[in-house]
């Protein structure tokens, strides 16, 4: 747990060294948590008026069903779209700073607009695949129990280290989804080895910066203070919470590009510890 812990303060400040020279990046995580709720209020209306129009043209069980999951797979593949296409922007600007210019949030998304077919494709795949595991999981747990469970958490430890390069291979290499994840673990497995496994550091550090909220959590259970306390604490609480999460996420991404330039080009990025990067996977 604490070299867990020590690998991840150890990123933070890598990652902290960028953000803190271009604090400004911290609005493509907020311009896509935005997006994510416009989105889904726009969506929600048309869905909402589609069901009733579907019950009142007497349709089946089963054909309100399919129209039900083709709308939450579009969802889903938008919500997907947007958050790929931000997190497109955030790499290229740090692949940028790395490489001694100047980025910028309109810098990161003109990089990211140039990939837009890309992104597209790995958007797509991206949500199917997730749903897959999503609903082989459900599967899986109605008949075994924790079972599935077990099988979601294995399929998205393999998926998520196979694509771990995805994203800076689609901004830099222009490669569609199928070459892109091809790629990725090729990547790895040049750099890395042929067995490996995930690592964690940033997820503790964070769940430390995380740990305040506990308070708030105790004072919104007993109620001290009356309702306007409580609500102060809730909102606080809250804005806390989203804070803490812009921040981290930001500093991973930052990090995942900078992985991505020591393994393409055998060099540390400035102010990153090649030790630190080496770490990142191990070896089972």
């Amino acid at each position: 747990m604490f070299d867990r812990f020590r690998r991840g303060w150890g990123m933070a400040k890598a990652s902290g060294t960028v953000l803190k020279s271009k604090p400004n990046l911290l609005f493509l995580p907020v311009i896509s948590g935005i997006a994510l709720c416009v989105l889904t209020a726009t969506l929600a209306v048309p869905v909402l008026f589609g069901a009733a129009a579907g019950y009142g043209l007497g349709l089946s069980d089963n054909a309100m069903a399919a129209l039900g999951g083709a709308a939450l797979f579009l969802w889903y593949f938008l919500c997907t779209f947007v958050i790929v296409f931000c997190n497109a922007a955030l790499v290229s600007c740090a692949l940028q700073r790395f490489n001694g210019t100047d980025p910028s949030i309109g810098s990161g998304l003109a990089a990211a607009g140039t990939r837009l077919p890309q992104i597209l494709g790995w958007s797509l795949l991206a949500a199917s695949v997730g749903l897959l595991l999503r609903g082989l999981q459900a599967l899986l747990s109605k008949k075994f129990g924790f079972i599935g469970d077990l099988v979601q958490g294995m399929g998205d430890a393999i998926w998520g280290v196979a694509t771990y390069f995805v994203l800076p291979v689609v901004v830099t290499e222009g490669l569609g989804p199928i070459k892109a994840v091809q790629r990725s673990s090729s990547i790895l497995r040049r750099t890395w080895g042929e067995s490996l496994g995930g690592s964690t550091g940033l997820g503790a550090v964070m769940l430390l910066f995380l740990l305040p909220l506990a308070g708030f959590g105790a004072l919104l259970a007993t109620g001290a203070g009356g309702p306007t306390a409580i609500s102060v604490a809730g909102v606080i609480s809250l804005l806390y919470a989203l804070a803490v999460t812009v921040v981290f996420t930001t500093l991973g991404t930052i990090f995942r590009a900078a992985v991505y330039s020591y393994a393409v080009t055998e060099q540390a990025p400035p102010d990153v510890d090649a030790d630190l990067i080496r770490s990142v996977f191990y070896n089972r």
